[in-house]
């Protein structure tokens, strides 16, 4: 088992408030490490409307929520 997979099989025994916490933490973590260009929202809007219109077009798979959940316990266990 990776660190990683270690680490989400204790987090997710965690109660809800303290999940939630934890996911806060590293959010800002992974938010500090977003480009700079990031930060501009005509910028990531114009990111976000390409992603869907290559998703549209065929060119990108999105993930269902079945997928993500999955992939999640997979992690887990």
């Amino acid at each position: 088992m990776t660190a990683t997979q270690e680490l989400f099989a204790h987090a997710v025994r965690l109660p809800s408030e303290e999940r939630r916490f934890l996911a806060e933490i590293i959010w800002q973590t992974v938010d500090a490490d977003l480009p700079a260009q990031w930060e501009n929202e005509a910028t990531l809007g114009a990111e976000i409307e390409r992603r869907f219109q290559e998703f549209k077009a065929g060119r990108e798979r999105g993930l269902s929520h079945d997928d993500v959940f999955s992939a999640a316990r997979s992690l887990a266990a």
